[in-house]
């Protein structure tokens, strides 16, 4: 065995060499060319990472209020469903509640209809007599909530 030669990871004073003398022609590294390189690249990941973040979290509120709407608009009409036939609120025609006596909670605190309440919450319900046929009332409730709106709609029979 050649006692002279180098091994792979040969390592001197002045620190490793790779087998091949240290000295300045021969000193590994980057250029800054090739850091902003990399730092460029690894800058176009982060934003398309940061892009796809805030699209999913748009989606998910968009979700979040498409199933709130939903479920309001829902609740609304078996509530107007289990109305007797003549009842004030099946009348024909629009009805608007104002938000501090509409049964929901408008802006999102956790209070149902306390005093003054507003928020982006909206309900109204359209009733209309002998439709489709006579002695039947179609009921529609809209839920708004900023520039969305959700509609359901029910029949309900004098029986």
């Amino acid at each position: 065995m050649n006692s002279k030669a180098e091994t792979c990871y040969s390592i001197s004073g002045r620190g490793w060499t790779g087998g091949v003398a240290a000295g300045p022609a021969s000193q590994k590294g980057f250029t800054i060319i090739e850091v902003m390189v990399a730092i460029a690249i690894l800058s176009v990941g982060m934003l398309a990472a940061w892009a796809l973040q805030y699209s999913s979290t748009r989606g998910n509120t968009s979700s979040r209020n498409l199933t709130l709407s939903a479920s309001c608009a829902s609740d609304r009409l078996e509530q107007l469903i289990q109305l007797p036939y003549a009842h004030a609120d099946l009348a024909a025609g629009t009805s608007t509640p104002a938000q501090d006596a509409d049964g929901i909670d408008n802006n999102f605190n956790g209070e149902i209809d306390e005093p003054g309440e507003t928020g982006p919450l909206r309900i109204s319900w359209q009733v209309t007599d002998d439709t489709p046929i006579p002695q039947t009332k179609t009921i529609r409730v809209d839920v708004s909530l900023r520039q969305r709106t959700v509609s359901v709609t029910s029949y309900r029979a004098n029986l």
